[in-house]
């Protein structure tokens, strides 16, 4: 089945990514930045044919540009690690990794969410820290890796369980949030959400953060 892939979501999501790469990578401290965004400049000119393929997922994930758009992200990617831990790093190696998890993501076949164009994860709230007395809290989530975020409900709280969207990193003062609370859960497995999970978990405050991204 075809799709009209030049306003799929994940697309969208993909072509901010590169702009905000492009932006990220004179600020990160690594070598040969030149070659690095020179790279990105031809991943985005890759990211063109993809964009206006008009193929079905299945069919997009074959495309030669596809193909080298996510093995030059997951190259990218390892050398990004070892540059410095600022917050220009965290946020270029998240959008890295979205990149390099494209697959997967069109995996989901033609979507018709916006929460279907990120990852979900579940996990335990194993520690939370007052940032702001009686405000926000910085919490830290074993979802089969560490997943901090920061929110504003209290009801997270450790020993809770809980669904994360996985987003762009935000900074709050000197906390950096890699997503969003969404819900407390009770019977979620931990790990990634597969797309029926995400369904039933997605929420208004969700779709306005990534269709504020596109």
């Amino acid at each position: 089945m075809l799709m009209d892939t030049a306003n799929d979501l994940r697309i969208k999501l993909v072509e901010r990514g590169l702009k905000e790469l492009e932006k990220l990578i004179q600020n990160v401290k690594i070598q040969k930045r030149k070659n690095v965004f020179n790279r990105i400049r031809v991943m985005e000119s890759l990211l063109q044919t993809v964009k206006y393929s008009y193929t079905s997922p299945e069919e997009m994930k074959q495309l030669e540009e596809f193909k080298n758009i996510v093995k030059e992200a997951t190259s990218l990617r390892e050398l990004i690690k070892s540059a410095e831990k600022d917050f220009n790093a965290i946020q270029a190696d998240y959008w890295l990794e979205y990149l390099e998890k494209l697959p997967e993501l069109m995996d989901r076949g033609e979507i018709n969410s916006p929460c279907l164009a990120v990852r979900f994860f579940a996990g335990e709230i194993v520690k939370r820290n007052e940032i702001e007395k009686g405000k926000l809290w910085f919490c830290t989530v074993d979802c089969g890796f560490r997943l901090e975020v920061v929110t504003n409900n209290q009801k997270f709280a450790p020993g809770k369980k809980a669904v994360v969207a996985y987003l762009p990193p935000r900074k709050f003062g000197e906390f950096v949030s890699k997503g969003m609370f969404v819900s407390v859960v009770d019977s979620v497995p931990k790990g990634e959400l597969n797309s029926e999970e995400i369904k039933r978990y997605c929420c208004g405050d969700v779709e306005a953060a990534i269709l504020n991204l596109v």
